[in-house]
């Protein structure tokens, strides 16, 4: 896979840091690109800084990872089985953060709204090889929170 320059360089700068000093900068990076349907590239940069983390931080991330994927699968290159797998990973990545107790009431609200999000989608598509493709396109797509910091606990974050 080749990507843009722009794209190169965003990757570079997560590679070039441990966990806690490219968090801020690969979720900004990868909340622009969901923001312009990017969906592919928001994958590869939060999967850069997903292999550094642990714990929640790690869930979060993977369950973007996977609704990045399936949105692709959705919107940009359609692939139906593709993106229902996808849509269940990542609701169950979003299941298990929800079990970590390190999430803030922020956190634990803004996770549940992800979760019903794909419920939603996932109710539309029927069996392997079908969905309700318009229906999907009428959803809401979730919400990337400003900053992801805010959906922890402090002993994830500390506020300073």
């Amino acid at each position: 896979m080749e990507f843009d320059p722009e794209i190169l360089a965003i990757l570079e700068k997560i590679k070039g840091g441990d966990a806690d000093s490219t968090f801020d900068y690969s979720w900004e990076e990868g909340k622009k690109l969901y923001r312009i349907g990017r969906y592919f590239e928001l994958h590869e940069v939060f999967e850069f800084q997903w292999k550094k983390e642990t714990g929640g931080r790690r869930l979060l991330l993977h369950g973007w990872i996977q609704l990045a994927i399936s949105l692709n699968k959705i919107f940009v290159k359609p692939n139906i089985r593709g993106a229902k797998m996808q849509a269940e990973k990542s609701r169950q990545k979003f299941l298990q953060l929800a079990e970590t107790g390190e999430l803030s009431s922020l956190g634990v609200e803004k996770n549940e709204g992800l979760i019903n999000y794909l419920n939603s989608l996932l109710e539309l598509f029927s069996g392997e090889d079908s969905w309700e493709i318009e229906q999907i396109k009428k959803l809401s797509l979730p919400m990337i929170e400003e900053n992801a910091k805010e959906l922890f606990s402090s002993s994830v974050f500390p506020r300073g």
